[in-house]
């Protein structure tokens, strides 16, 4: 059928197949084939319901087998109100915490190496702990004794070793009345409670005799010097314990100043002539003499005082050298001409040795504290911890530099006098 031409077929619609014209059956229709005709636009949504056959929800029973059912998921009206799955970054978090609070709880328990130095108790020497008088004189005073001569203590947390722990040490650090010190510094290592409390005691014990030596020679009382025990070779040939020495080379000896005063004269390693009563009968040995490696001589004796009076001490749990200057001053003030503390609150503190030296101490700073809390209005310092109490000094409490018994006395004198204003201070000189 050549030169036979048709016309060409039009383009498909946009949504018409390209195999075949619009309203046009396709090539392999079915028999009884109509075509259908599509909405012209879809519908929005969905419909409502599903086909009939559906169910409109789950059945509230699943078959019975034996098991009690509910629903999956309860319906969100049914559900209770503020209640949420946490979420893992939050569960991780809580636990994160938590391990990080038993961890620092445990550490804060551990035990350090140090102690928390506090202010501690004070105590009125011419007064009564307990119900007992702190000095007592088997001779009455000459004079009304007033005022107050209060001893400064300090506390101390974690005395025994391992006790102290993070907590308490961190809250010493920042607490402004606390020292916190290495444990070594106060206590020698690997030393038990036992034997630090015995040494603390014997300490006590040694500062008072000390004071009271030093109380009685600054009063002008005698004092005897008596052998305690003989140290040398040479002096366990000539003397014995409980000798009382009376005299050397013809000086005589009236206390630990005068002893240590005449053998400061004399050149060592020659013979001495000693005069001493033994039972009760005066006796004279000649002593070989050594050097005592400032100059002068020594006997090769320890040697203790003999007091022309009975003086104890009530004084209880509380050890250590450092009260020997206040209780000198309270022996002074009851056996001494005048009333020392005169109606004030004086507190003080510093070891002192049988001729009067005053020498310093530790924790002064929470000494003051303790002084200034329990009300005293003049605290004595020793000179020897000027460079600790300058910049330390709490407000209202006056602080005198004393660097003997001599000087402690004199201040008392002069607070009675009106002349506080000319006492000695420690200054930054002494600081430095």
């Amino acid at each position: 059928m050549l030169g036979v031409t048709a016309a060409d077929p039009p383009a498909p619609g946009p949504n018409q197949p390209r195999d075949h014209a619009p309203g046009a059956a396709p090539a392999f229709a079915p028999p009884g084939w109509a075509p259908r005709q599509l909405p012209d636009q879809m519908p929005d949504q969905l419909p409502d319901q599903l086909p009939d056959q559906m169910p409109d929800q789950l059945p509230d029973q699943m078959p019975d087998q034996g098991f009690a059912q509910q629903p999956a998921f309860p319906p969100p009206e049914d559900r209770p109100a503020g209640r949420r799955r946490p979420e893992p970054r939050m569960v991780s978090l809580a636990v994160g915490l938590g391990v990080t609070l038993a961890a620092g709880a445990v550490l804060f328990s551990l035990p350090v190496p140090y102690l928390v130095e506090t202010p501690g108790p004070t105590v009125d020497t011419l007064g009564s702990q307990d119900g007992k008088e702190l000095i007592q004189i088997d001779q009455e005073p000459t004079h009304q004794v007033t005022g107050q001569l209060r001893l400064t203590t300090v506390g101390a947390i974690g005395s025994n070793p391992g006790s102290l722990d993070l907590f308490n040490l961190v809250e010493g650090y920042f607490d402004g009345d606390d020292a916190v010190v290495p444990y070594d510094l106060i206590y020698p290592r690997h030393t038990t409670a036992e034997e630090r409390e015995a040494q603390s005691a014997a300490e006590m014990t040694s500062s008072q005799d000390a004071a009271v030596a030093a109380a009685l020679e600054h009063l002008g009382m005698p004092v005897g010097v008596e052998v305690v025990e003989p140290q040398t070779a040479a002096a366990k040939a000539v003397f014995a314990a409980g000798d009382e020495l009376t005299s050397i080379n013809g000086q005589p000896i009236n206390g630990f100043a005068s002893l240590k005063a005449i053998l400061g004269g004399i050149e060592a390693g020659g013979p001495v002539e000693v005069g001493l009563i033994r039972d009760g009968r005066a006796e004279s040995v000649t002593a070989e003499t050594s050097p005592d490696g400032e100059g002068g001589a020594l006997l090769g004796v320890t040697v203790t005082f003999k007091s022309p009076v009975k003086i104890e001490f009530g004084v209880e749990d509380i050890g250590g050298p450092s009260a020997g200057s206040m209780f000198a001053l309270g022996i002074i003030a009851k056996l001494g001409p005048s009333d020392l503390a005169g109606g004030r609150v004086i507190a003080g503190t510093g070891t002192v040795d049988a001729e009067g030296v005053i020498g310093g101490i530790g924790g002064i700073r929470q000494k003051m504290i303790g002084a200034k809390r329990d009300g005293a209005e003049v605290f004595l310092a020793p000179a020897a911890n000027c460079a600790e109490v300058v910049g330390n000094e709490p407000p209202g409490l006056q602080v005198v530099k004393v660097a003997s018994l001599d000087d402690a006395v004199d201040a008392l004198d002069a607070l009675r006098a009106g002349s506080q204003a000319d006492l000695p201070v420690c200054s930054q000189a002494d600081a430095g």
